[in-house]
């Protein structure tokens, strides 16, 4: 029977013409794990953010919506980071984009001083790197974003510091690079900022608590 239901609900999500692992859904492993052990899960309450200086803060215009574009903004004010261009969102998601052909890396770092990024895409608490651009270093969709989610479990309580670093250039494609960077928390956007950038440059942009 369990295999049947899980037959069910994946051809749904594909009849509906959604990816698998798009926004507002999870994984092949992630639905099964599901249905193995259903359970509500409180969803983490923002305590507070807060940006360095230099961030700018981009305020949102939720009285007029637009279409959602991949840019690391929540466009159409529905509490999801992009939804629709292929990363995923979950209990908590830290989004950046930027506006160069460089190669821009996003770090993460949890209350227990592990971080996340391209090198340590995932931790067993269920956060994830779920899509690492390469600006034009690599031809590969949405090169100028990457995107960590939380699925499955409830993020931990405590203080997360999100950093952006400057790694290259790409074949000359990059110079003084503007990042967004975005956070949402249970559904819902904690802030919205940009931060400038100078090759090499590594800068903790923001830090907020959650609880």
């Amino acid at each position: 029977m369990k295999r049947v239901a899980t037959a069910i609900l994946l051809c749904s999500s594909a009849c509906a013409g959604r990816g698998i692992d798009g926004p507002g859904s999870e994984t092949v492993r992630e639905t099964a794990e599901t249905i193995d052990a259903p359970r509500v899960i409180e969803p983490p309450v923002l305590v507070s953010i807060v940006p360095i200086a230099t961030a700018q803060e981009i305020p949102r215009a939720c009285s007029t919506p637009v279409e959602e574009s991949c840019n690391a903004l929540d466009d159409d004010c529905d509490g999801v980071i992009d939804d629709g261009c292929g990363y995923g969102t979950g209990l908590m998601q830290v989004t950046a984009s930027w506006n160069t052909g460089a190669d821009i890396d996003l770090y993460v770092t949890g209350p227990l001083g592990d971080t996340l990024s391209f090198q340590r895409p995932s931790t067993p608490s269920g956060a994830r790197v779920d899509h690492s651009g390469r600006g034009d270093c690599v031809d590969m969709p949405n090169p100028q974003i990457e995107n960590i989610r939380w699925v499955g479990a409830r993020p931990m309580d405590g203080i997360y510091e999100v950093e952006v670093h400057y790694w290259g250039e790409c074949i000359g494609s990059g110079g003084p690079t503007l990042v967004t960077i975005s956070v949402a928390v249970g559904r819902r956007i904690a802030g919205q900022f940009r931060q400038s950038l100078l090759p090499g440059e590594r800068i903790r942009v923001l830090r907020f608590v959650i609880q």
